[in-house]
């Protein structure tokens, strides 16, 4: 595995998390993760939320780069949207607990639940498109 290029990569699908939560705002859906992160840590400095986010996604993709090659034994876009879909199931319970916009976003209302599943996606394609297993790929 590579740890270093499954880190950057998720690095990166943190950044385009954050470039479709933008997108999403703009349309009125009020997704403020790097704030919500930020309060977490007990600071009002989004900077540092958007760090934490960084970081988190870094530290996911590591995850996605196991899951590639140890379960899928291949990466790309197709398998990190499959990753993406379980991930987002995972951070729908997880923002519960940690105090963020509800499970599942819903108290962003039904457009959450949405949005929670477009930039999952959107990092699963980011993560798998960027990391490339060495592992071939066999057909049967």
């Amino acid at each position: 595995m590579h740890a270093g290029r499954a880190f950057i990569a998720g690095v990166i699908g943190a950044v385009a998390m954050s470039l479709v939560m933008l997108g999403l705002r703009a349309v009125g859906i009020p997704l403020h993760i790097e704030a919500r992160l930020a309060a977490v840590l007990g600071t009002q400095v989004w900077a540092v939320g958007f760090l934490a986010h960084l970081l988190i996604g870094g530290a996911i993709g590591v995850a996605y780069g196991f899951a590639f090659e140890l379960l899928l034994h291949q990466g790309g876009t197709g398998a990190g949207l499959m990753l993406g879909a379980y991930n987002t199931i995972f951070a729908g319970f997880a923002w519960a607990m940690i105090g963020g916009p509800g499970r599942f976003w819903t108290e962003v209302g039904p457009l959450g639940v949405v949005a929670l599943f477009i930039v999952h996606l959107a990092y699963g394609a980011v993560v798998g498109t960027l990391y490339r297993s060495d592992q071939p790929i066999v057909y049967s």
